[in-house]
């Protein structure tokens, strides 16, 4: 085990010097894992060959336990939220999954694949590589709608692909001229179409109830990934579909809980997410057989091309009918090229359960595979590069984003709120809770509280004591569920050289929602052990002579 974790270890550090290589290239570093991967794997050049079979099986429940927190984050991208903001991922991902494999069996059929040969390659045809797409993403720093959008279409691709594979292969075992077990193929679409739902429903809605009290990043990142090994064990022992189980679990945490929970859990797994790619795509290249891409034959030719051309046809009309746009949706469909993860998982599948038929479904599959993980990454990259929020087809907002419910508003010392701050929460309708020195009777807590009134905004006075700014702002919000945080307090000195974090500083690392900061002058901000006194902000004057 030694020499394996050995081995892992110089994978890693040659995949990622290699994709610092490409990086100033301005190529996906993901592509570097991938390369290096096949170079150092079992089917690279001898004389170099680092990982053989046995240390990838060896490490083959670290891949998948990644694999399933990688799946768990991209589940955010098809939660009800995100296909409210981008509703052409749901008829993106439907359209072109069918004509894919609508296409890809008539197709191969016609050109003399057997029937359950050219069932499997329909079913698997549609899937995607979700994971490949959203590190792509991360790494060109795409924004928007559309970037997103495209992660989303892949991870329902791969959702309807899992549930497709599982209700076909009972019917591939029908028509196989191997003597298999068809009761066994029809628990198989019990445990991978239905029970990677229920396992991720369950997960999901778990994860959200109780990981909603935890208030440190740390706790909150350890609570899930205790949760998500105890998924994959669960989906060990019942032969559950993982990728499934992980993709629905994500979806249901981010489709049930509070936004601004939400999108601090989110945060809180993505600061793992980059160690997670290098280690799964660099095992992933690994696993590739590169000896599989001339055994495809003209079916497997046949489905490369076939593939291709449905994703480009479904992508345009699924995006059209999703009001992406023209220009968009004919591009969307070189996006959606990319395979792996998933396709794989299934293919393997086949070959076990359906013997000769299943192999040779799987050795297409799998070249094919090769082709469009290191071609499609470098299509995706070159369309996604300097794409921002800003770009749209039709010159609107591409993202949607949800109004704060609940502002926290902080301050270290007594200070008169602008009124156009209250205004703000006014057209907004969100309430206000306000937390700094003094007591709800004193003067400028009654003219915050006039003002609030007069506008109709609810209105929570908080009273600041003894206690750490940072920690009384940390924990009101988390008391009070606010969306977003706003702090008037101290400016760094110009020019200074600093060592230590402000307070202001310190509440935006730790705090999971927006923080807007508004500095005071130093000679508004008295010393600490000075009593408090109500002061004016920069814009009122500098209240000197009070």
């Amino acid at each position: 085990m030694n020499d394996t974790l050995v081995a892992f270890a110089v994978l890693a550090w040659l995949a990622y010097l290699a994709s610092r290589l490409l990086a100033r290239h301005h190529l996906p570093e993901l592509v570097a894992f991938l390369i290096v991967g096949a170079l150092l794997g079992p089917s690279g050049p001898p004389a170099i060959n680092l990982i053989d079979e046995p240390s990838l099986i060896a490490l083959r429940p670290v891949t998948e336990v990644a694999l399933a927190v990688l799946m768990f984050v991209i589940g955010e991208r098809v939660s009800v939220r995100a296909l409210r903001a981008a509703r052409w991922t749901l008829t993106t991902g439907v359209v072109q999954f069918a004509l894919s494999a609508v296409a890809v069996f008539w197709v191969t059929s016609r050109l003399g694949a057997d029937r359950p040969v050219a069932l499997v390659l329909g079913a698997l045809a549609g899937a995607g590589a979700p994971m490949t797409i959203a590190h792509i993403v991360s790494s060109v720093r795409a924004r928007g709608s559309y970037p997103t959008g495209i992660v989303g279409t892949h991870a329902v691709s791969d959702a309807l692909a899992t549930t497709t594979f599982a209700a076909v292969l009972p019917i591939a075992v029908v028509l196989s001229d191997e003597a298999a077990d068809v009761g066994g193929a029809v628990l198989d679409f019990v445990q991978l179409g239905i029970g990677g739902a229920v396992l991720g429903l369950l997960g999901g809605w778990f994860i959200s109830r109780l990981g909603f009290q935890i208030e440190t990043s740390g706790e909150l990142l350890l609570f899930v990934l205790v949760h998500i090994v105890i998924g994959w064990t669960i989906a060990g022992w019942l032969d559950i579909s993982l990728p499934l189980a992980a993709l629905v679990a994500g979806a249901t945490a981010a489709t049930v809980s509070p936004q601004a929970f939400s999108v601090r859990l989110f945060r809180t797994i993505k600061t793992i997410e980059q160690p997670l790619y290098l280690l799964f795509f660099a095992l992933a290249g690994a696993s590739i057989h590169l000896s599989d891409v001339p055994k495809v034959g003209l079916v497997g030719v046949a489905y490369i091309v076939v593939r291709v051309a449905a994703k480009i046809v479904g992508g345009l009309g699924g995006g059209l009918v999703g009001g992406l746009g023209w220009r968009r949706s004919l591009r969307l469909g070189v996006n959606l090229t990319p395979q792996a993860g998933v396709a794989v998982g299934l293919a393997v599948i086949a070959s076990e359960r359906l013997g000769d038929p299943g192999a040779e479904a799987a050795t297409v599959v799998l070249g094919a595979v090769v082709l469009f993980e290191l071609v499609g990454p470098l299509l995706v990259a070159r369309d996604l590069r300097g794409w921002s929020s800003s770009e749209d087809e039709n010159g609107a907002a591409p993202e949607e984003f949800e109004l704060p419910h609940r502002v926290l508003v902080a301050a270290p010392v007594p200070v008169e709120l602008p009124e156009w701050l209250i205004d703000q929460a006014a057209r907004w309708r969100s309430s206000l809770v306000v937390l700094m020195p003094g007591e709800r009777d004193e003067p400028h807590a009654v003219k915050i509280g006039e003002l609030c009134g007069s506008r109709d905004v609810d209105f929570e006075f908080r009273s600041l004591r003894n206690e750490s700014f940072t920690g009384a702002v940390v924990r009101s919000r988390s008391q009070h569920h606010a969306d977003l945080v706003v702090l008037f307090s101290q400016r760094p000195p110009t020019g200074a050289s600093r060592l230590v974090l402000l307070p202001s500083e310190r509440i935006a690392r730790q705090l999971p929602v927006p923080v807007l900061n508004f500095p005071l002058s130093p000679d508004i901000v008295d010393e600490a052990d000075e009593a408090p006194r109500q002061r004016r902000l920069p814009w009122q004057g500098t209240g000197r002579g009070e």
